[in-house]
């Protein structure tokens, strides 16, 4: 447990952004920053894990597109081929 007393505002999102900004650009470690900025280490790391989670999230929905159709596959008779890698190929009507 740190001697240091640590200042109780309360921050938003958008403010543990920054911070966050601030802390990957300063290239100290994540304990060096929290002491400087008179942050709590576990706050910090929280908030780090929260971000860093919404983020991953956010990466994976974009991640998904939606194909248009052509006219040629709208056909009622389907194919679907999957190749799976090392010649394996799964196919599916």
């Amino acid at each position: 447990m740190s001697n240091t007393p640590h200042s109780n505002i309360h921050r938003g999102r958008s403010a543990w952004e920054q911070l966050m900004a601030q802390y990957a650009a300063s290239g100290i470690t994540q304990r060096q920053f929290c002491k400087q900025h008179n942050l709590s280490y576990g706050t910090f790391c929280t908030w780090r894990k929260r971000l860093r989670s919404s983020a991953l999230a956010n990466e994976q929905t974009a991640a998904l597109v939606e194909l248009p159709l052509q006219a040629a596959e709208l056909d009622s008779a389907w194919r679907v081929e999957l190749d799976l890698g090392q010649g394996v190929v799964l196919r599916m009507k």
